[in-house]
């Protein structure tokens, strides 16, 4: 399994990519990774988001009185892990040289409280108590190699380290008349 130079594992360019964090590496900030979100209202519990040149839509479901054409926050932060896990998979096997024949993952999660969030109070928070993250995975390697990426692959995954780890929150309110 060693590493490729300039070989094309699991459709990423090895070479490129190391050539692009390498670019990426020598600008200044970017270790921070800055990102930016906005987010408009667009009636009831619908909204849109736009991040870099995509917008995505947010909604409740029906049983919450939301249209329910669209995941709500949860569900996107939720799926948001699971896309995280499975590229960091995906990088980690390919710098390895592994290639991958199949990658599915599962994932379910808990509330701790979602009453707190919806009025109803209570004890506890309104954010994830646990998360359940299974992969399932055919690749050329043995169980053991497969094991230790995917064990990496959790620890360095942005999403997870941002749901595990204390994230300093700055709100601010402006009002406009």
């Amino acid at each position: 399994m060693a590493e490729n130079g300039g070989s094309v594992v699991n459709g990423l360019n090895i070479g490129e990519f190391r050539e692009a964090v390498k670019t990426v590496a020598e600008q200044d900030g970017s270790r921070h990774a800055p990102k930016k979100a906005r987010v408009q209202w667009m009636g009831g519990f619908t909204f849109s988001a736009l991040t870099r040149n995509h917008t995505f839509v947010i909604d409740e479901p029906a049983h919450l009185t939301g249209e329910d054409e669209a995941p709500n926050s949860m569900e996107y932060v939720l799926g948001a892990y699971g896309a995280c896990l499975a590229t960091g998979f995906v990088l980690n096997a390919s710098l390895q040289g592994v290639s991958i024949r199949n990658l599915e993952l599962a994932l379910d999660a808990t509330q701790d409280n979602v009453f707190t969030f919806l009025g109803l109070g209570g004890d506890g928070h309104s954010g994830f108590s646990s998360i359940n993250a299974k992969l399932f995975v055919q690749a050329e390697a043995d169980a053991e190699t497969l094991q230790r990426i995917w064990e990496k692959t959790i620890e360095t995954s942005p999403v997870g380290n941002s749901l595990v780890h204390n994230v300093v929150i700055n709100p601010a309110l402006d009002v406009i008349p």
